[in-house]
């Protein structure tokens, strides 16, 4: 079997995992900000929250490495000159800038999910999931390729 036919259907993949994960993290971050703001006690609903944002930013961490070690024809053109490609800003952005900060992102919402688990007091689950949540999805907008989710 060619490992390129996995291409299409693993971007697709890609594509809808980003919306299911940007919407997990907005929901996530205002549960932060509800909690923190009005100082709830945190619920069964926050660390659903927290885990499903987890997972499908874990998931779409899987299928981006595939895309980005294995299936992509861009990336694998931006390693045949990484030079060159750090000279095209298309290139640039899949080979280096989306991959990293994405993975940053990623990070941030393991800190957030880490931190409002082990936190002691309900102030501080929903503040700390409210900020690395906010952070990550700050991030993951920044890096989105907003040109091509719409296609």
């Amino acid at each position: 079997m060619n490992i390129a036919h996995w291409y299409p259907t693993v971007t697709l993949v890609h594509q809808y995992l980003s919306w299911a994960l940007l919407l997990a993290a907005l929901f996530a971050m205002i549960r932060g900000y509800r909690g923190w703001i009005l100082k709830k006690r945190w619920a069964a609903a926050d660390t659903f929250a927290g885990t499903l944002l987890t997972i499908l930013a874990d998931l779409q961490l899987v299928a981006g490495i595939l895309l980005y070690a294995a299936l992509s024809p861009i990336t694998r053109q931006a390693f045949t000159d990484f030079g060159a490609a750090m000279q095209n800003p298309g290139l640039r952005f899949y080979a280096v800038e989306h991959i990293a900060v994405m993975i940053l992102a990623i990070l941030f919402i393991h800190i957030g999910r880490s931190g409002s688990r082990k936190a002691q007091f309900k102030a501080r689950k929903h503040k700390l999931a409210a900020i690395w949540f906010t952070l990550a999805l700050a991030l993951m907008a920044t890096r989105i390729p907003w040109d091509r989710i719409f296609t």
